[in-house]
C-alpha cells in the first residue's frame, strides 16, 4: 500500500472514529460548541464534515478534495484551540466525543499537529493508486493499527481515571 493510501486510510479511519464518538456524546459536544458561544448548528456541521470527510479519503476520485478539506478541518479546530486560549475558557475538547476527557487548548494544538502533518504527507506524495486495487488484508491492518495508536492515545490521555477506576 503506498502512502498517500496509508495517510487516506488513517485519516478516515480517526475522523470516523471522532463523528462516531461525538454522535454517541452528542449532549456533551453540544455543551462545548454552546461554551465557545458559536451557533448551535455548528454541532451537525462538524459532525457531518467529519463524516462526509471520512467518506471522501476513501473514494479515489474525492480523496485529493477530501485530504484538502481534512486540512481546512485540522486547521479551524486550530483557532478553536486558539480561541479558547485567547479567551481563557475552560471547556471541554470533546474531540473524541467522552472518549477523552481534555480540555480544549494548548494540548488540542498538539494532538491536531501529527493530523495536519499527515495531511500534508497525504497531498504532497502520489495519487496514483486505487484504493481498490489494494489487498484487503492491508486496508484492514492500517485501520486496525490507526484504532490501536488511537486508543494507545486515549488510554494514555486518561490514564489518572483509569488507576482512579481500579482502586
Amino acid at each position: 500500500m503506498d502512502v498517500n493510501l496509508v495517510v487516506s486510510v488513517a485519516l478516515a479511519t480517526l475522523l470516523l472514529y471522532s463523528f462516531v464518538a461525538k454522535i454517541a456524546a452528542y449532549p456533551d459536544f453540544k455543551t462545548t460548541i454552546e461554551q465557545l458561544k458559536f451557533p448551535l448548528f455548528f454541532t451537525w456541521i462538524v459532525v457531518a464534515t467529519e463524516g462526509i470527510i471520512a467518506a471522501m479519503l476513501v473514494v479515489d476520485y474525492t480523496r485529493l478534495i477530501g485530504q484538502i478539506a481534512a486540512m481546512l478541518l485540522f486547521l479551524s479546530f486550530y483557532a478553536v484551540a486558539g480561541l479558547a486560549i485567547y479567551k481563557n475558557l475552560n471547556v471541554s475538547c470533546n474531540c473524541f466525543g467522552k472518549s477523552s476527557e481534555e480540555k480544549l487548548g494548548w494540548g488540542t494544538m498538539w494532538k491536531i499537529t501529527p493530523l495536519l502533518l499527515l495531511t500534508l504527507i497525504g497531498l504532497f506524495v502520489d495519487h496514483s493508486s486505487s484504493l481498490a486495487s489494494v489487498n484487503l488484508t492491508e486496508t484492514i491492518s492500517c485501520i486496525g493499527i490507526t484504532i490501536g495508536l488511537l486508543n494507545m492515545y486515549l488510554m494514555l490521555k486518561n490514564r489518572k481515571l483509569l488507576l482512579e477506576g481500579g482502586s
